[in-house]
């Protein structure tokens, strides 16, 4: 057999240990099931995969690197939904099943609102991920969370934009949940404060954007805020909107996603005074988890993105919720998690008692060139965000 053939058989072997611990192997009866549900393909693939990411390292370090909680060993089990809420809702059952009580994950919204109600007629926990449409979290289900934040806590940073009072802002979105969701959002904040709107709802099908980018000139808005959660179509998306002159009539305000997107958004964005929100970037937080998972993610060349601290909160979330917990009783599980404060990757973290949204810091950003390309830099914090 040739070096190269060897050398291939080596990163086949390499990626079957990698995959296998999450095709869930044997287990004991006292083991402790985790059910992870997101997208790690599609459009919201690398969402999840950065999700991914943070709940291993989450699980390890949180753990004392025992991958067990009261003695008992930890198994995750993985499944891609790919945004498909029938594809989540299958897995979601097949979990509960065999007997998984808590599951986590879930980068889209339309997903999120699917599993919501079926944690609450299996009396399971279940943690949402990076999904922001706000009602996926509420007092009247008592069995969701979630370790991300919402569309409400994306826009908190906007606070303090003006000129607003008779200004129109032109909501420009995906025709899905999660743009919904942002529309919601922006008319709570902005509109007592007396903006102006006109929507755009871009079909998550679309490939052509030219004919809802003229529709935005025409706006003619003071603001365009973008919501747009799909990273495979950002791009072009965004050049349509500057090809049509939009950001020379309209300032953009979106949130900064992941770090794929530095040099598309910087480049774009140049000389348009862009006003960005951001959940999360490697960098922003300065807490101890911060410095540890950094020097993890570097010793392992992995790279942190938007929904790493997603992951690493909903690993401090499933620990906080075992505690003390040895029957893995869910109502138990509920009330360790109700209030519950900790100081995570980004900062000051707190579980919101009554309506289970995690309350934490959201950034203002912006991003600077240098030699290798655009990166974020932290612009504003505005701490304890949901209170």
């Amino acid at each position: 057999m040739s070096k190269r053939s060897l050398a291939r058989l080596g990163v086949a072997v390499l990626s079957l240990a990698v995959v296998m611990p999450s095709m869930a192997p044997a287990q004991a009866a006292s083991d402790i099931k985790i059910g992870v549900i997101t997208s790690t393909s599609g459009p919201l693939g690398s969402y999840g995969l950065a999700y991914n990411d943070g709940l291993a390292w989450g699980l390890n370090y949180y753990t004392g690197g025992k991958m067990s909680i009261n003695g008992a060993k930890l198994v995750v089990t993985t499944k891609d939904d790919a945004a498909d809420p029938a594809s989540a809702t299958a897995s979601f059952k097949d979990m509960v099943g065999n007997g998984t009580k808590i599951i986590a994950g879930t980068a889209s919204s339309g997903v999120a609102l699917t599993l919501g109600p079926l944690a609450a007629q299996n009396k399971v926990l279940y943690i949402s991920g990076p999904a922001k449409n706000d009602a996926v979290t509420s007092a009247a289900n008592k069995y969701v969370f979630r370790s991300g934040n919402s569309s409400t806590q994306d826009l908190a940073p906007l606070a303090g934009v003006k000129p607003i009072s008779g200004k129109k802002v032109i909501l420009f979105v995906e025709d899905n949940a999660f743009g919904a969701g942002n529309i919601a959002a922006a008319r709570a904040l902005m509109g007592p404060k007396g903006a102006i709107f006109e929507e755009v709802k871009v079909p998550t099908s679309t490939s052509d954007f030219t004919p809802f980018s003229k529709k935005a000139f025409d706006a003619n808005g003071t603001y365009i805020f973008i919501a747009w959660s799909n990273a495979l179509t950002a791009g072009a998306m965004l050049t349509s909107l500057k090809v049509q002159g939009v950001f020379a009539k309209s300032k953009p305000i979106t949130g900064l996603a992941g770090a794929a997107t530095y040099n598309i958004y910087g480049t774009l964005f140049e000389g348009a005074g862009a006003i960005m929100t951001n959940s999360y970037f490697a960098g922003a937080g300065k807490s101890q988890a911060a410095s540890d998972m950094a020097a993890w993610f570097v010793a392992n060349k992995k790279t942190q993105d938007l929904f790493t601290s997603t992951g690493a909160d909903a690993a401090k979330m499933i620990v906080q919720a075992l505690k003390g917990n040895t029957s893995q009783n869910v109502d138990k599980m509920i009330s360790n998690l109700e209030g519950y404060s900790w100081v995570g990757v980004k900062g000051l973290m707190t579980v919101s008692a009554t309506s289970h949204l995690l309350i934490q810091p959201m950034f203002l950003v912006g991003l600077t060139k240098t030699a290798t390309g655009y990166v974020p830099v932290l612009q504003k914090t505005i701490s304890g965000v949901g209170k």
